[in-house]
């Protein structure tokens, strides 16, 4: 059990935290962009900064909770235990982002606002550029939920409570969002981003683990950019099964940004809020309940006397049924049976 450590350095372990995520999300972006240039491998550019990106975060927080607990019981840096159901928890959260990513597209659909073609061509090249899309995505959304979910969520929840930590880190996801994405309709884009935060800290606190919140993310974001192939925060680079244009104003459609800042998103969102919380029942049942410890000084108190005495007669053994009378040596007081039954007295 970790030990109890001041709400003020959980507050100093939380912005060490963040900072080393940007500092390592720099690192990955070099590091990544330098083995691309040198093997040409532009393609998988972004997939490898994601990876890196997740070995450095997930290294750099085991080093930090090392250091803050001087050697003890840590926590889970990388909050994937690897447990029994752990791939159909990734699985139910990849349904609810499916299902959450259709229910944002469907107004649009309806509205006539969506035009494009599906290819069902997605052999040869066509077909490895729309793999490396879904892997890069698989990769940056695990990336997401480790530094937005993971040990810095953690220590804000110790310092302010899991509540004020969802709302927190949610609008802290939805600013790191706009200020990659630079959309036109800026605070739409945030509430969106700031809802979609919140289901994802839903998954979290409702489980422990991220591979619900995980499933959830890639699920919406692999539909959206890489089965529909409408922008996604504001990126658009992924290859596509569809090749598909959303038209109308920006509070239907988001405009270049994409429907993460549509208005109709957000009311996706809370529906999707919904169903996460009714699918993550036995989860939160299982993982999240509390352990019960024991406290306090034992106490001891002596039953009454007449408690015990009644326990004594109850356990002692019960007398013979039958008693048989000792025969003295002349027989004086002895008196037997013949074979009959009759009772004859001594001679």
């Amino acid at each position: 059990m970790r030990r109890n450590i001041p709400r003020g350095f959980e507050f100093a372990l939380f912005g060490t935290s963040l900072l080393w995520s940007v500092a390592a999300s720099i690192i990955a972006g070099k590091a990544a962009h330098g083995i691309a240039q040198r093997f040409r491998l532009d393609s998988l550019e972004a997939m490898l900064a994601a990876v890196f990106l997740i070995f450095l975060a997930v290294l750099g927080f085991q080093l930090l909770d090392w250091v803050s607990t001087q050697g003890g019981e840590r926590a889970d840096a990388l909050p994937l235990p690897v447990r029994k159901g752990w791939a159909t928890e990734w699985g139910v959260g990849a349904a609810i982002g499916w299902g959450v990513c259709l229910t944002a597209i469907l107004p649009v659909l309806l509205t006539g606002n969506l035009h494009g073609r599906i290819s069902l061509a997605v052999v040869g090249s066509r077909g490895v550029a729309i793999g490396i899309a879904a892997l890069t995505l698989l990769a940056a959304t695990l990336a997401e939920e480790v530094i937005a979910r993971g040990y810095p969520f953690q220590r804000l929840a110790a310092a302010v409570g899991p509540s004020w930590a969802a709302v927190l880190s949610s609008v802290g996801f939805a600013g790191a969002l706009v200020w990659a994405g630079s959309p036109r309709n800026l605070w739409t884009a945030m509430l969106v981003g700031t809802l979609f935060g919140l289901v994802l800290a839903m998954a979290y606190l409702r489980t422990h683990a991220l591979w619900v919140g995980w499933g959830l993310h890639f699920g919406f974001r692999v539909v959206m950019a890489v089965v529909i192939g409408l922008p996604v925060a504001g990126h658009g680079e992924f290859a596509s099964v569809a090749d598909v244009v959303a038209t109308g104003p920006r509070w239907l459609t988001g405009g270049a940004y994409g429907l993460d800042a549509a208005v109709l998103t957000g009311v996706a969102m809370l529906v999707g809020m919904g169903v996460l919380y009714r699918a993550t029942r036995e989860y939160a049942w299982a993982y999240t309940a509390p352990t019960i410890v024991g406290a306090g000084y034992e106490v001891a108190v002596a039953p009454p006397a007449a408690h015990v005495a009644m326990e004594r007669q109850a356990a002692a053994p019960p007398p013979p049924l039958v008693q048989i009378q000792a025969v003295t040596a002349q027989g004086a007081s002895a008196v037997s049976q013949d074979e009959s039954g009759l009772r004859i007295p001594p001679r």
